[in-house]
């Protein structure tokens, strides 16, 4: 298998030589006033250890040493909690002093930086160690979480609060999940996280860091800050602006409307006062929820997200007579920062050098990789292996420079990073938006509709007189528009902005609202975004292992996928529904706040069910501070819990509600052309089974 960090480092096949790899194990701990439990998974062949302090058995500490020194140890959360913890142990700590460091560090939020002075320990050099708390796309969420978004076999809350005393046989129970439940969620999500981890590798070989335990936005900021330290031979100070602080957008010169409407708008926007909140966010001006921003037959809102179109209920197709054309920014975030210019203050102007250069290089990488695609169609057998060998190459340059670009303006918002500056936070997303409005107005002007909007594209209702295709290259369309009055409006805003844009036909768009829409390209392949999509199956046009699927609860995907293949093939969804087989279809995956019991049994903080015809409501643990009852678990009635995966579909699929929920969404997103027809084959079902 080719190497990544090879392949980054520009250096091709042939590569015989293996790369000296230590084998993972996947570590957990649990502690308790009497256990302290020490788990492992070897991933190379599924062996499990474990490690146990309490009244019936001593610590195998040089065991425990041992496995550390031999091989990778990953964590989730283990910076900070594990590996403080296990080292602790290693010193001779017994079980009241564990838990009593565990308290500092889960109720007193002790950082992992403060726990070698805090704990007195020390965190040796040789640990090879990867964390993935940040490292996955949704930092934040729990372990438990992400394992019921990866559809995890065993779903399972911790057995008793960390402040049970706990018996023999509760000893055993706890051992059982530390060493089954979350040892498997761990080495499901570092399965997730394969490729992202390839990368960080890769990018950490060549910048001499290690970066396999920071995020996205980490590893960007990591990275630039060491290029510019690099290039100016100094080491960037913190200098944030303090609370309190007020601004305000300086509009860019080229910013220009026509319409006397939309020049309030911006005049609103010039006068603005940004103030900054005492945790270092941005205050939501009182100005900016007024704004009620009409154009043409719709309505737009802006935010300090983002700007988004108001549409409901609603279903717009390409018919004789116009048009749907989407038009997305290509990297619009790196795009307004070179063209305005901005830089974060602690790192200056030479900021704006190593980002061009990461920009440049990324470009680079992409050209070259669609050149190889060409050349590849007459490569000979020799030949071929090195091209498909320098395309890998390519494709790690282009993420890893995705990475690094996106990553600043993660930071840009954080007052704990060197890139925080909120005022740039403001200037990127209000130019996109103003931008955006710019575009939305010359259309509506020249007879184009726009029917949807948000942060980075909008969707044209353009009369067919007014487009002509796409330009096309080798037999096939790309993403540009051959030209016609509808490219010389997109065109003149391309030269005003210094922004690209990329364009797409769409054969219908159906919406419950901006954020939820069912997409029929002209192709015939769909495009979804919210619940409805489907990031877990490999044959779904919304297919995502590698960031979706782990920043989403699945909700019954069958259901959508019903929808999707009604609206594009015809295809009943009663007949999509019943004929799936594979029950993560049908699995739905909540977090109950509290923990939640179902028939008196409780199962978690994260639950996962499936609606059964033989199913009844989860019910909250706690019960509200005034009525003493506990509430139902929103969206459960009728369901049924499904903590560990079958090998089979359950026989109590409540089908029936399934396609129900379906034809409520088809009405939900517009869907009238054939709604009558709809509800007339539902009525004929009903009178034959009567």
């Amino acid at each position: 298998m080719l190497d990544l960090i090879d392949l980054y480092l520009g250096r091709l096949p042939p590569i015989a030589q293996e790369r000296d790899v230590k084998d993972v194990v996947f570590c957990d701990i649990e502690t308790y006033h009497n256990l302290f439990y020490v788990a492992f998974k070897r991933r190379s062949d599924g062996k499990r250890l474990g490690y146990e302090l309490s009244h019936r058995s001593a610590l195998d500490r040089e065991a425990i040493r041992r496995i550390l020194k031999r091989y990778t140890v990953v964590t989730f959360n283990g910076m900070t909690y594990d590996m403080p913890i296990i080292l602790l142990a290693l010193t001779g700590a017994d079980n009241a002093e564990l838990k009593a460091a565990s308290d500092r560090i889960i109720m007193g939020g002790m950082k992992w930086w403060d726990s070698e002075r805090e704990l007195g320990i020390t965190i040796p050099k040789w640990l090879d160690h990867i964390d993935l708390f940040e490292p996955n796309p949704s930092v934040g969420d729990g372990l438990k979480t992400l394992n019921g978004r990866l559809h995890g076999e065993r779903l399972q809350d911790l057995p008793y609060p960390p402040e049970t005393i706990l018996t023999d046989e509760q000893m055993d129970d706890v051992i059982d999940y530390c060493l089954i439940s979350d040892l498997d969620a761990t080495e499901n999500l570092y399965n997730a996280l394969k490729e992202a981890l390839e990368l960080r590798v890769a990018l950490g070989e060549r910048y001499g860091m290690d970066l396999r335990s920071k995020s996205d936005a980490q590893v960007g900021e990591t990275i630039i800050k060491k290029r510019i330290e690099q290039l100016t031979g100094k080491k960037p100070q913190k200098n944030p602006p303090k609370p309190g602080t007020a601004f305000r957008y300086d509009v860019p010169q080229w910013m220009s409307f026509e319409t006397e409407p939309m020049q309030r708008v911006l005049e609103v926007v010039r006068q603005t006062t940004f103030i900054l909140r005492d945790d270092g966010k941005v205050l939501f001006p009182k100005e900016f929820e007024k704004l009620q921003i009409q154009i043409g037959g719709s309505t737009y809102k802006m935010g300090i997200g983002g700007l988004h179109s108001t549409e409901s209920n609603r279903a717009v197709h390409s018919d004789d007579d116009t048009v749907l054309i989407d038009a997305d920014v290509a990297s619009q975030y790196p795009e307004i920062i070179m063209k305005l210019g901005l830089f974060p203050k602690a790192l200056g102007k030479d900021f704006l050098k190593v980002y061009r250069s990461i920009i440049d290089e990324r470009l680079a990488a992409k050209r070259r990789s669609k050149e190889i695609d060409t050349e590849l169609k007459t490569a000979g057998a020799n030949y071929a292996p090195v091209l498909k060998a320098e395309k890998l190459q390519m494709i790690v340059r282009d993420k890893g420079g995705k990475i690094q670009l996106n990553g600043v303006y993660g930071k840009l918002g954080s007052r704990f990073s060197i890139l925080y500056a909120p005022h740039l936070l403001i200037a990127i997303t209000l130019t996109g938006q103003l931008s955006l409005l710019m575009l939305i107005e010359r259309a509506e002007k020249a007879g184009i509709s726009v029917i949807s909007g948000n942060t980075d594209g909008v969707v044209f209702k353009c009369p067919r007189h007014l487009f002509e295709g796409f330009v096309m290259k080798d037999g096939a369309a790309t993403d540009r528009l051959a030209p016609s009055p509808l490219t010389e409006i997109t065109d003149w805003w391309e030269a005003a902005t210094g922004f690209k844009l990329e364009f797409a036909e769409y054969r219908s768009i159906y919406n419950r609202d901006v954020n939820y829409y069912v997409a029929i390209k002209s192709n015939g392949k769909g495009k979804r975004k919210g619940s409805i999509a489907n990031h877990w199956h490999p044959d779904s046009p919304d297919y995502d292992p590698a960031r979706e699927q782990m920043k989403k609860n699945p909700k019954m995907t069958i259901v959508g996928d019903a929808v999707l293949a009604f609206l594009r093939d015809g295809t009943p969804v009663e007949k999509t529904i019943r004929e799936c087989k594979d029950v993560r279809g049908f699995l739905t995956v909540i977090k109950a706040t509290g923990g939640a019991t179902w028939r008196d049994g409780y199962l978690g903080k994260v639950v996962r069910y499936y609606w059964s015809t033989d199913g009844d409501s989860m019910i909250k643990v706690k019960a509200h501070p005034k009525t003493g009852n506990r509430p139902k678990v929103p969206e459960t009635e009728g369901c049924r819990p499904l903590m560990m995966l079958p090998k089979t579909l359950p026989a109590d699929i409540d089908y029936q509600r399934y396609i129900e929920t379906a034809e409520s969404i088809l009405r939900d997103i517009g869907y009238v052309e054939k709604r009558t027809a709809l509800m007339a084959e539902i009525y004929g079902r009903a009178l034959q089974f009567h």
